[in-house]
């Protein structure tokens, strides 16, 4: 397998299927994934953690990776599964 193809293997499986979300509450952009009613993959930019509100809280010192979810950014994926702009298999 040539190099060109395995990268191109690799981009299919890490960014196929993902759909850009914005986040109703604070206009933040991700790109999101659902494998399951109940899987769903968000791929976070930088730029969307610091915009995140539930990210920045100051009362949380716990870092990014170990905040389970964004309950605002869950309703708007939630949005666009329900308008068709995101499927779910």
């Amino acid at each position: 397998m040539t190099l060109a193809r395995t990268l191109a293997d690799r981009r299919e499986y890490l960014e196929a299927g993902l759909v850009p979300v914005e986040c109703a509450a604070c206009g933040t952009w991700v790109r999101v994934k659902k494998l399951s009613r109940e899987q769903t993959t968000v791929q976070w930019t930088r730029r969307a953690v610091l915009a995140c509100v539930e990210f920045a809280d100051p009362s949380d010192d716990r870092p990014n990776a170990l905040i389970p979810t964004c309950t605002r950014l869950r309703a708007s994926i939630e949005d666009t599964v329900r308008e068709g702009r995101l499927e779910v298999p």
